[in-house]
């Protein structure tokens, strides 16, 4: 049977009112009462209802992390983002709390939103929707989008420098003598999609190459999405010397298709993803890509979080946080 306040007010005989004001800290109960009240706590077990502490304290120090889309597509990407995050939590004294909500409607997010089960969010979306945005302001609840850049100006978000990272990209393989650079596009992916493709066009018009519509390829989440994509730009006439996968799971479906074709990496086709994913290196040869500070990210959106739920009228935080291009065999074996 657990012990509670009145179990704590008999056993010194004094009130509960005075036992409760002694373990909440209240300045008007002596230091030499809330000695006796802490260890008789201590002797007799007692451990205070979180329930009720978070009702007196309106908090409930939990963070929600929401997916909207299955974890089984995140793997290690999430592995590396939860280890920044959690740490940062915990160092502040906040637990997280993981939830999925498939789909883009405000309804489903906003029932969870509702029963103040966590002080904030940190979204994990592919893509999160102005109506979700809007949806959350109204709520008045602290909220991060995690590794997306979003157009809304009001919302809070930390996010990989895609632009700058492909045109490292791009320019890695510019350099290695590559003129015809295939592209695979993940258009679910909205600003992130924005930003690589963005930068890979740009690129292109600043060497004097025109864009070529049939080198580049339209991917998605479903599985051998790259292996397919793969195909269809080593089928061209003219087909690419290179090819800039839009992401590491992409450019692991591509490197099969190359290799399913009889084709040398890099020497007849280079490969390259981004990311910075572990499961990058488990190709032969392992994929170049542009690595995010996937830790780094985690620990990012707790502590921009943490500000917003701490000062409510704090600013929108808006941190975009640099990438490194790895360069491995698949591109300069």
């Amino acid at each position: 049977m657990s012990i509670t306040i009145e179990d704590i007010s008999k056993h010194l005989n004094i009130s509960v009112s005075t036992v409760s004001k002694a373990l909440n800290g209240y300045t008007d109960v002596s230091s030499k009462t809330k000695e006796r009240v802490a260890m008789a706590a201590r002797e007799l077990g007692y451990q205070p209802s979180a329930a009720a502490r978070n009702l007196r304290r309106q908090r409930t120090d939990k963070i929600g992390f929401v997916f909207n889309n299955s974890l089984m597509y995140i793997g290690d990407y999430f592995a590396e983002i939860i280890v920044g995050a959690t740490s940062e939590a915990e160092s502040q004294g906040n637990n997280i709390v993981l939830y999925t909500n498939e789909g883009d409607s405000p309804a489903s997010l906003q029932k969870l939103v509702r029963t103040r089960e966590v002080d904030g969010f940190v979204l994990v979306w592919n893509h999160v929707p102005a109506p979700i945005i809007d949806m959350l302001l109204a709520e008045s609840v602290p909220f991060v989008i995690l590794g997306r850049r979003v157009s809304h100006p009001a919302a809070s978000f930390i996010a990989p420098d895609n632009y700058q990272g492909a045109l490292q990209l791009m320019q890695h393989l510019y350099n290695l003598g590559h003129r015809r650079i295939g592209f695979t596009t993940r258009p679910s992916m909205a600003y992130t999609n924005e930003d690589r493709f963005n930068a890979y066009k740009d690129f292109l018009t600043q060497v004097d190459i025109p864009v070529d519509p049939d080198l580049i390829i339209e991917t998605k989440i479903e599985p051998r999405s790259g292996y397919q994509a793969a195909n269809r730009l080593l089928d061209l006439p003219d087909p690419p010397t290179a090819i800039f996968a839009f992401h590491d799971y992409v450019a692991i479906d591509a490197h099969q298709a190359i290799l399913d074709r009889g084709l040398r990496i890099p020497h007849d086709v280079a490969l390259a993803g981004f990311d910075g994913l572990r499961t990058s290196l488990i190709t032969s040869p392992p994929i170049t890509t542009v690595r995010q500070p996937l830790v780094e990210i985690g620990r990012a959106s707790i502590s921009a979080l943490l500000t917003l739920m701490r000062q409510g009228n704090h600013a929108p935080i808006q941190q975009t946080l640099p990438v490194k291009l790895q360069v491995r065999q698949s591109t300069a074996g």
